[in-house]
């Protein structure tokens, strides 16, 4: 498998490593990878003092991004290699907004003497504006860079961008068009588009979008991300994983994408791949709460039961209940059940707190999940299956006859199950008469002859319809 990851990472980096430009570095960063970005520029080898001027321009914006220190370090630096580029004196000016207005206008005002015909350094001054929150400014900007050269995509881009933050997204989706009419080989708009397609549930025009970016750069980064969750959310789990394998072969993947990569790992029932996922993810990031999940979920479908009810315990103990979901409660049920001891005669484990505690806990789990999703059949089947191995037949009949209910197409074997509990429950109540017969009450003698006869007649009724679904048993 690592093979074919570093195969994989050589075919997606190749125009990487052969591009003189910073504009895949670019193109990370606004898509919002700023692991991918840093690794571009930091090994940018190209020596043309604007080039690196703008690298280490873009580097201290990742810094602001990040919440790191190293912003005016970095500009320095972008300024240090190219007193005559723009870029460094644009970045200074962004930090220099939230203390002193004047000198950040001061070195705007620089940074335009050196771009007078280049529209993208108005733009970028006015995203410095926009995000200190001065739009007006920011708008003054964007109509410079119209006048220098209003063909550059990269205005309706930010203008899409602007919008976006304030959701205004119908016309934000007009402006990212706009930017693909100037510039039909802009990749940022279209994979702008295809998320916002996303999100209004358009997974088939998103994949439009995506496929005309994968048709002049297969091994698009962002535009592979995309897809990837698109099929996952999809349930097209193989294509989610061979796109997730694709970006992570180029080593630079953030941990996000290791945790969808397990995530579809395990709906595609590769439960040992998606485990040792999930304990890389959780080294890197060991609060987030989909992958304890899927962690105790792998474990449980492994038969790890101890190590699902710890996991899921413990995700239990650190999540806000509201974030802690039916399946959940389920699972730490069924794993519960299956960690527990049964005793036929009720004396070995009943008489311990332990065993007490852990039905307690049982029940609960069940019981909570039946009240986040009252009409899931499944949750009845999984309770009552609980009750009837630890030979609480009682208990038990209720829950199955509240899955038949919700679920009328359910498993012949669960009847089977059922007729049995019946049988069982009803052997209790004749055990009871033969052993105190003579001391009951006939109060007493009556209710357990119908209580006998009651489970009795389910258990008939249940045969009954195991013949009349497979009268060949």
């Amino acid at each position: 498998m690592k093979k074919i990851f570093f195969i994989l990472g050589l075919i997606a980096l190749s125009q990487v490593i052969s591009a003189q430009d910073n504009s895949k570095g670019i193109e990370y960063y606004e898509a919002g990878l700023f692991d991918f970005a840093k690794t571009f520029f930091e090994q940018q080898k190209n020596t043309n003092t604007d080039i690196q001027a703008e690298k280490y321009y873009y580097l201290g914006l990742i810094s602001i991004a990040e919440n790191t220190d190293s912003a005016s370090l970095l500009f320095d630096k972008a300024i240090a290699a190219n007193a005559k580029s723009p870029w460094g004196y644009i970045g200074r000016g962004r930090l220099e907004l939230a203390t002193n207005e004047k000198d950040a206008a001061a070195s705007f005002k620089k940074a335009e003497s050196f771009g007078k015909k280049d529209a993208a350094v108005q733009v970028n001054i006015a995203k410095a504006y926009f995000a200190n929150k001065q739009k007006e400014q920011a708008t003054a900007y964007i109509d410079k860079a119209k006048k220098i050269n209003p063909q550059y995509s990269g205005i309706y881009l930010t203008e899409g961008d602007f919008l976006m933050q304030d959701e205004n997204v119908g016309d934000a989706m007009g402006k990212y068009e706009q930017a693909q009419y100037f510039n039909t080989k802009d990749k940022l708009s279209t994979l702008k588009l295809a998320r916002m397609y996303v999100k209004m549930g358009r997974n088939d025009l998103a994949l439009d979008q995506l496929n005309s970016i994968f048709s002049t750069d297969a091994n698009n980064i962002p535009a592979t991300i995309v897809y990837g969750e698109i099929k996952n959310s999809e349930g097209k789990f193989k294509e989610a994983i061979e796109a997730f394998e694709k970006v992570i072969a180029t080593g630079n993947a953030p941990i996000n994408i290791y945790e969808r990569y397990a995530q579809a790992l395990y709906f595609d029932k590769q439960f040992e791949k998606s485990l040792a996922q999930t304990k890389h993810c959780l080294q890197q990031n060991p609060s987030n709460l989909a992958t304890m999940r899927i962690q105790a979920y792998n474990n449980y479908e492994l038969g790890n039961y101890k190590d699902a009810q710890t996991q899921l315990e413990h995700l239990m103990k650190v999540a806000n209940p509201k974030n802690i979901i039916y399946l959940d409660y389920i699972t730490l049920g069924e794993v519960m059940t299956k960690n527990t001891p049964k005793s036929v005669t009720g004396k070995t484990n009943q008489d311990t707190a332990e065993y007490v505690n852990a039905r307690r806990k049982i029940i609960e789990s069940f019981e909570k999940a039946i009240e986040l999703q009252p009409k899931l059949a499944d949750t009845y089947k999984e309770f009552a299956g609980s009750y009837y191995s630890f030979f609480d037949y009682a208990k038990a009949i209720p829950m199955y006859e509240k899955y038949f209910e919700l679920n009328p197409n359910y498993l012949t074997m669960d009847m089977f199950t059922y007729s049995d509990a019946c049988l069982n429950a009803a052997k209790i109540y004749l055990a009871s008469y033969t052993q105190n017969k003579d001391k009951m009450t006939p109060a007493q003698l009556e209710e357990n002859k119908n209580s006998f006869m009651s489970y009795i007649n389910k258990g008939v009724e249940a045969n009954n319809k195991i013949i009349q679904r497979a009268p060949d048993l």
